[in-house]
């Protein structure tokens, strides 16, 4: 996403990840590097017409992320943006998230992105970034590996 140190896919074929996967037969590598400004490493997908997550009630917004045991410790965050151009971040708790070397599941209730005037029935961009979104600071680089995207009704 613009001048961001990221990397969606390897540069020669096959480019997902066969190899670590959560469900499925392949995974994105997002290969990040945020020693340069703007310290912020970020892979955006745009969508034409926007897409309306409500369906069905659902009210969360799940995928799976993995690292790697040599990455730098960074932190990973989610940014939606609506059709109207209003968006809204939300940061994983854990700030070393990319050294997480187990798949781990991330649910984010959509109330967070609601609560910031985001209209999740007209989603026109989902960003998912590695770094501070918040306050940058100079960081590392390494391999983070997303799988599963998805939105509905967690299992109660």
């Amino acid at each position: 996403t613009g001048a961001s140190g990221s990397q969606v896919g390897y540069d020669v074929s096959p480019f997902a990840e066969k190899g670590t996967v959560h469900d499925g037969r392949q995974a994105m590598p997002l290969l990040y590097d945020n020693s340069a400004t703007p310290f912020l490493s970020e892979a955006e997908r745009t969508f034409t017409p926007a897409q309306d997550w409500t369906v069905g009630g659902a009210d969360s917004l799940s995928l799976y992320f993995q690292g790697l045991a040599d990455n730098s410790a960074e932190g990973l965050y989610v940014t939606i943006r609506d059709s109207a151009g209003k968006a809204a971040t939300v940061a994983y708790s854990n700030p070393a998230a990319t050294t997480a070397t187990g798949w781990q599941q991330w649910t984010i209730p959509m109330s967070e992105f609601l609560s910031a005037g985001v209209k999740m029935n007209a989603v026109k961009s989902l960003v998912i970034g590695v770094g501070n979104k918040s306050a940058p600071v100079k960081g590392g680089a390494g391999t983070l590996f997303i799988d599963d995207i998805g939105y509905g009704r967690p299992a109660r």
